[in-house]
């Protein structure tokens, strides 16, 4: 599931690469199943259901958000 992902430098000052635009997108994207995921794992543990796995498939999504962060970070340091 990890993904890599190539940036690009901008073109002109100020102009936001495409590969910077869909990595923001994405961040967004992961952000709100995190969002969701955690309310899934919440109502799973308050009637008593195994969520392990659920857990399990919630870390690795703050993982891949984690990393699309870092990649943003460094894109906006470059």
């Amino acid at each position: 599931m990890a993904a890599s992902y190539r940036l690009i430098e901008r073109d002109r000052e100020g102009e936001q690469p495409a590969e910077r635009g869909a990595l923001e997108g994405r961040r967004d994207a992961l952000y709100r199943r995190l969002e969701g995921g955690y309310q899934k794992v919440e109502r799973g543990l308050a009637e008593g259901r195994d969520v392990t796995e659920w857990e399990d498939f919630w870390i690795a999504l703050l993982r891949e958000y984690e990393r699309v962060c870092d990649d943003l970070e460094r894109d906006l340091a470059a």
